[in-house]
């Protein structure tokens, strides 16, 4: 059960990074002001794989949390996917100043 929740979660991050790359959607970036862009097709590649990488995480967290047999080891996995997650978005955040004026 948890590897499907993890998975759907991680499929539609993952789509919306193909979204977000593919077709330059760098106004979906709410964390973004596009008047500060720089180079819009390098913040829509760059996000996009973000995305794509983060539901990648998620889908192998649901895989790691399905293969624990205990309640705690489930626990774990599940706490490990919210820092993974939290301390990839600060890199993510560092990383936009590449495409943005400061």
């Amino acid at each position: 059960m948890l590897l499907l929740a993890y998975s759907i979660i991680g499929i539609l991050i993952a789509l919306l990074g193909v979204a977000v790359w593919r077709f330059k959607l760098t106004t979906w970036l709410s964390n973004v002001n596009n008047l500060d862009v720089t180079d819009h097709a390098g913040l829509a590649r760059y996000a996009g794989l973000f995305l794509i990488g983060l539901g990648v995480y998620a889908i192998l967290c649901g895989y790691f949390a399905q293969q624990t047999t205990t309640k705690s080891g489930q626990i774990a996995v599940m706490i490990l996917f919210v820092v993974g997650a939290q301390l990839a978005m600060v890199g993510y955040m560092y990383g936009l100043r590449k495409y943005t004026k400061q």
